[in-house]
Parts: C-alpha cells; structure tokens; sequence
C-alpha cells in the first residue's frame, strides 16, 4: 500500500505543486491592484482548484503520453494501470472546468479550455515555448477569479504572464536532456522550485502598488497564501525526498 501511494505521488510529482497557486494569485493580485472591485473568495477558490486540477491533469497526460518511453515512471513499472491513469486524466479534466463554471466570470471556461489544449499540446511536441504558455495562460486563468477586470489591470496580467512564460520556456529549454544528466536534474528541480520566488516578488511587486492604490482589504490575504504555498513547497521537499520533481 505504501508503495502504491509512493506510486501516484510520483505520478503527480507533488512535491512541485505548491508551485502553481502562485500563479493564480499573481493574475488575480494584478486586477484588484487596478479595480474597486473587492476579491469574491468563492470565485477565487474555484479558479484555484480548477488549476490545480489541470495541472494534475497535465502530469496525468504527460505520464500517459510518455509511458512508452520514461520507464522510470509509474505506468512501464507497474504500479499504476494505464486504465487507472486514463480515468483519472479523464476525471481531473472534468473537475477542472467543473470549477471554472462556478467562478462568475463566463471567460474562466474559456481560459481553461485553451490552458488544457496548450497542456496537451506541449506533452505531445515538447516545444518549450508551449510549456511557458502554459503558466502565463495559468496567471490569465487567476485574473478571471475578478469580475470586472479593467483595461490596465488586464494590461498588468499580460505581463505578469509574459514573465512567468519566459521563465518557464529557460527553464525546460535547459531541462532537455536531464534524464542523462543527473546534475542538471537537481538544478532543474532547484529552478523549478524557484518559481514560487518570482511568483511571489511579482505579487509583492504588486502589493506595493496595491499600497499606493489602497483599496482592497482582501489583497494581503492573498499575499499570506503565497508565503504558505512556499512554506508547503520547502515541506515537501524535505519530507518526500523520494518523490521526483521532474
């Protein structure tokens, strides 16, 4: 039992999911820094789940995808059916526009729709532009948990995304051949953790001008989930060693 569950924590490589709250709370941080309009926690938790979601479902595709080829994985050694792995893609991919229905905005489904094609579209290409699209479409995503986005915090958004893209495109562009190299592997899984500090200097960026703006009490809030997510991510790494980040 102990093995099977090692099994699909590896599957999901959770010891880099903390890693992608930040996104959502970045595109939503950059909206309520340019609107009156006060952050609705329900919508803002729906878009968080949903891109939780989708990111397992990426991992859950990708591992599909690459069954034949990553041996090291769970699926060629065994520990998880290809059946069990393709219900459960099917089942995170529902869950994940499930959730984007109970946020307001009608452009949730829309965004997330395009995420799961570009998520999908990199498992299969291995472009890693593709794969940089997909966090800075995830930082769009967070930008829907707010109604009534304005034309400067939508500008904001786009480049918050645009950062985070560029990031995420190095980053996989030096990843290629980490399989091969166990070195650059550690520093790609150090890379990858280090997401979560851009991701909060950019939302901490924003808090400054949310200062100077001055009107959300509930920006802080969101602020405080970002050091959590960090707090998570250190944890994990210290207390799932045997988990592979990549």
């Amino acid at each position: 039992m102990t093995k099977k569950i090692l099994a699909w924590l590896r599957f999901f490589r959770v010891v880099n999911l903390p890693t992608v709250p930040g996104d959502i709370i970045a595109g939503a941080a950059a909206v309520l820094c340019f609107s009156e309009v006060e952050l609705d926690e329900r919508d803002f938790f729906a878009v968080l789940l949903a891109s939780v979601f989708l990111y397992l479902f990426g991992l859950a595709d990708n591992d599909i995808v690459g069954a034949a080829t990553d041996t090291d994985r769970p699926i060629p050694e065994g520990w998880i059916s290809m059946l069990e792995a393709k219900l459960t893609r099917a089942s995170l991919l529902i869950l994940a526009l499930f959730f984007c229905l109970l946020a307001k905005s009608s452009l949730a489904l829309f965004v997330a729709v395009a995420l799961s094609i570009c998520i999908t579209s990199y498992n299969r290409s291995k472009r890693p532009l593709i794969m940089g699209l997909c966090r800075g479409l995830n930082v769009v995503l967070g930008a829907m948990a707010v109604c009534q986005p304005n034309a400067i915090g939508l500008v904001v958004v786009v480049i918050a995304a645009l950062i985070l893209t560029a990031y995420i495109t190095a980053v996989t562009k030096y990843s290629e051949g980490e399989e091969h190299d166990p070195a650059r592997k550690r520093k790609v899984g150090r890379l990858v953790g280090g997401l979560v500090w851009l991701q909060l200097a950019i939302i901490l960026a924003l808090a400054a001008l949310h200062r100077i703006c001055g009107f959300h009490s509930s920006f802080m809030g969101i602020v405080t989930l970002q050091f959590i997510m960090i707090t998570f991510l250190f944890l994990f790494k210290r207390l799932m060693p045997k988990v592979s980040a990549s």
